[in-house]
C-alpha cells in the first residue's frame, strides 16, 4: 500500500503539477480521484483532516510534532492502518501545506510548471424575470417545521467537554422571539420542486440535498418565499447580501438559533447524550454515503438530523464569539467564511458535537453540505 500511495501521488504530480496542492480541498479530491480500491478509502479518510480542527493546528502552532504524532495514532487507532504508512501520509500532507518535514516518498521532479487553465463553471445564467405567480397558501408548519420557543442557553462548550475545541468559549445567549426551524434538512425533491435542479451527488427525492453553496442556498429561500407568496428574506447579491428581518420568508438560521435548536434544552455533547450513533449519521455509522432524512432519532424538540448527515450552512460570517451576554447575535460583520454546523456522514463523530463550529467559503460545494430552513 505504501508504494500504491507513492503511485497516486506522483501520478497526480504529472498530470495536475505541483500547484495542485495549492489548494487543499482540491488536493482533496484529486487524491480520492486517483484512489482505487481501499486505498480510496484511506486516502479519502486522510485528506478529511485537512479541514479538521486536529490537522488545522499543525498549521496554526508550533507544536507541528506532537500534532503530527496525534493524527497518526488516530489513524491506527480508528482504522488500524500500519503506523508507517500513516506517518507517511501525515509527514505529506504537512509537506503540502508547507510545514514540516519533506514527505520520505519519492515525488517526480518535473520541468517548471506551464500555466495550467483550470476549468471553471459556467456562470449561472441570469433568470429570466417572470410574472410571480398567484399566492400559494403554504402547508401548516406544524406538519413540516418545528416551534422553537424563546429561551436562553448557555452556547459552546465547557472546558471539561471531551474533543472540545478552542473556538468554542461559552457565554449566555438569549433567543428573543419564537421561531420555526424545518423539522428535516432541505431534501432533493424539495429542491428539485422549486430550483428545477439537483447537484447532489448521491441521488434520492428523500436523501438531503447537497453540493450547494451559501449563495445557491439563498436563491432557494428567495425562490420558495416567492413560490409561496411570502416576502423573501434576502436583497442584494454576493458580499452584500442582506437579511430584511421583518421579512415573513424563509431564510438560514443564525447560528446561535441553530445551536439553541439542536441541543433542545440540553447541555451534553449531543442532544442524545455522550454518544451520537442513534441521532446522527457520522463517518464510523453513515457507509459513506448520506441517508434519507428522518430516519435517525429526533431531538427534544422534534427535529431530526441535526447531527451528522450533511452539514447546514447558517447565516452568519464566521467569528469569535464574544464572552459577554447576547441577545439574538447574527455573528461577525464582515469575514471570508460563512458558518457551517452539525457534522455530516464524513466526519469523525466528535465533529457532530452540537457546539462544534465549522466554516467554509460561501462558493464552496461538496457531496457534504446542505442546509435546513427557518421561518418566523
Amino acid at each position: 500500500m505504501d508504494a500504491q500511495f507513492g503511485t497516486i501521488i506522483n501520478k497526480a504530480v504529472q498530470e495536475h503539477g505541483v500547484d495542485l496542492f495549492a489548494d487543499t480541498r482540491n488536493c482533496r479530491v484529486t487524491l480520492a480521484d486517483y484512489a482505487e480500491g481501499k486505498c480510496q478509502r484511506e486516502i479519502r479518510r486522510l485528506c478529511s483532516l485537512l479541514e479538521a480542527d486536529a490537522y488545522k493546528q499543525i498549521i496554526t502552532t508550533q507544536d507541528i510534532e506532537l500534532t503530527k504524532d496525534r493524527l497518526v495514532q488516530d489513524m491506527f487507532n480508528q482504522y488500524s492502518m500500519d503506523r508507517n504508512l500513516a506517518q507517511e501520509m501525515i509527514d505529506f500532507l504537512a509537506f503540502v501545506c508547507g510545514k514540516g518535514a519533506a514527505p520520505s516518498i519519492p515525488i517526480i521532479t518535473i520541468p517548471p510548471p506551464v500555466p495550467i487553465h483550470v476549468a471553471q463553471p459556467a456562470p449561472k445564467p441570469k433568470p429570466t424575470p417572470q410574472p410571480i405567480p398567484p399566492p400559494v397558501v403554504p402547508p401548516p408548519r406544524s406538519s413540516l417545521f418545528m416551534r422553537i420557543p424563546a429561551g436562553t442557553f448557555m452556547m459552546g462548550s465547557p472546558a471539561s467537554e471531551v474533543d472540545r475545541a478552542g473556538n468554542e468559549v461559552q457565554h449566555k445567549v438569549t433567543i428573543s422571539r419564537d421561531f420555526y426551524m424545518g423539522k428535516y434538512e432541505v431534501t432533493q425533491k424539495e429542491y428539485q420542486e422549486v430550483m428545477g435542479t439537483n447537484s447532489s451527488y448521491f441521488r434520492g427525492d428523500n436523501l438531503p440535498v447537497e453540493n450547494v453553496s451559501w449563495y445557491d442556498v439563498i436563491e432557494y429561500c428567495n425562490a420558495r418565499s416567492r413560490k409561496e407568496g411570502l416576502t423573501p428574506a434576502y436583497s442584494g447579491s454576493g458580499a452584500s447580501i442582506s437579511w430584511n428581518r421583518n421579512a415573513n420568508g424563509y431564510r438560514l438560521p443564525t447560528e446561535a438559533e441553530w445551536e439553541y435548536a439542536c441541543r433542545a434544552g440540553t447541555s451534553t455533547p449531543y442532544s442524545s447524550g455522550s454518544s451520537v450513533d442513534s441521532a446522527g449519521w457520522h463517518w464510523g455509522n453513515s457507509g459513506e454515503k448520506t441517508h434519507p432524512v428522518g430516519t435517525k432519532q429526533a431531538n427534544a424538540w422534534g427535529l431530526h438530523d441535526m447531527h451528522g448527515n450533511v452539514w447546514e450552512w447558517c447565516w452568519d460570517w464566521y467569528g469569535d464569539y464574544s464572552t459577554s451576554s447576547q441577545t439574538d447575535p447574527t455573528g461577525a460583520a464582515v469575514g471570508s467564511n460563512r458558518d457551517l454546523r452539525g457534522g455530516s456522514w464524513d466526519c469523525y463523530a466528535r465533529y457532530l458535537r452540537s457546539a462544534y463550529r465549522d466554516r467554509s467559503a460561501p462558493t464552496y460545494c461538496y457531496d457534504n453540505l446542505g442546509f435546513r430552513v427557518v421561518l418566523p
